[in-house]
């Protein structure tokens, strides 16, 4: 008789047992928790590193921005330029290059710490850096490895940056640590999307035309 009554208690506990990984099959799985920033009272100009302009100039200009965005380089190619000709350079505007590599983007996250690296040896020749990643992007997107080390530094030597300090530079967790804070101060300030624009610390976001900064410059 026990024998049988340990059969039973046996057989229930499986069918128990069964019953509840499948309903645990049934229930999707909890959402991973969304990334939580330790930065407190974010500031566009934190720790800001890539800086054009006056420290004095009366308005400031951050710009968050990610290379393989389209919208990003009709800025650099179309407005910036003009920008910096009628804005920063006589000392109107401070102009703040923050990157924004999405999640995956390894190799825009290696381009944006390239265009430090590129601040860091000169900063006449950082605007010709930035302007010639959005160029050859077609060049250097999807690359990884040596391959994309390598034609970034050839983009260096190509502007006449030191190319053996340009690759160590690159590999340097300084100048890592420094995308990954522009990174960070984004989801601070909530900012999911390139190019956008804190002008004065107002949000602007999205691509516009020259004459749209001249209303917003004035």
């Amino acid at each position: 008789m026990q024998r049988v009554i340990f059969a039973i208690i046996a057989t229930v506990a499986v069918l128990l047992i069964g019953g509840i990984v499948l309903l645990g099959r049934g229930k999707p799985s909890p959402a991973a928790p969304a990334p939580e920033t330790t930065i407190e009272n974010p500031d566009p100009l934190l720790k800001a590193h890539v800086v054009l302009g006056r420290p004095e100039a009366p308005v400031a200009v951050v710009e968050f921005s990610n290379y393989r965005c389209p919208h990003c380089r009709d800025h650099a190619l179309k407005v910036l330029p003009r920008l910096v000709a009628d804005y920063v350079e006589p000392g109107k505007v401070r102009y703040v290059f923050r990157s924004l590599p999405f999640q995956g983007q390894d190799d825009v996250f290696m381009a944006s710490v390239a265009a430090g690296c590129a601040f860091d040896q000169s900063q006449d020749r950082f605007l010709d850096y930035h302007l010639l990643l959005f160029r050859a992007v077609n060049d250097w997107a999807g690359l990884e490895g040596e391959a994309l080390t390598g034609k970034l530094t050839d983009y260096a030597r190509q502007l006449s940056l030191d190319p053996e300090a340009f690759r160590a530079c690159l590999t340097s967790e300084e100048a890592q640590a420094r995308v990954r804070f522009d990174r960070e101060l984004a989801l601070a300030l909530g900012v999911d999307g390139t190019p956008t624009f804190f002008i004065n610390g107002k949000k602007e976001v999205g691509f516009m035309p020259y004459d749209r900064w001249q209303e917003l410059l004035k």
